[in-house]
């Protein structure tokens, strides 16, 4: 009886570990490390460009790049700054209202 009672008991938790694969649902990251880890690239690749708007800046006044190069390039980072922002702002707020998410 005690040999039964042991296979039923293997049986009924082979089945409770089986069943989620079995089922094919897979649990959604709505909030969870996907999207902290896209949060986080795009906050360094926003740092990275502001450096870059800075040094830009800098070489500009030190006469290093001539004003037509300077404008060009302060254009392009600028627009991919406002961009990042852009996009981490949607990634910041939730869809309650576009209140930022707490973290």
């Amino acid at each position: 009886m005690a040999i039964l009672a042991g296979i039923l008991l293997v049986l009924a938790a082979s089945a409770f570990i089986v069943a989620p694969l079995l089922t094919g649902r897979a649990a959604p990251l709505v909030d969870g490390p996907d999207r902290l880890a896209a949060l986080r690239e795009l906050q360094t690749l926003r740092d990275v460009t502001y450096e870059t708007l800075r040094d830009l800046e800098f070489d500009h006044h030190a006469g290093k790049i001539a004003d037509a190069d300077y404008e060009e390039l302060r254009a392009r980072y600028h627009a991919e700054a406002v961009d990042l922002v852009g996009r981490i702002a949607a990634l910041e707020t939730d869809g309650r209202g576009g209140a930022p998410a707490t973290r």
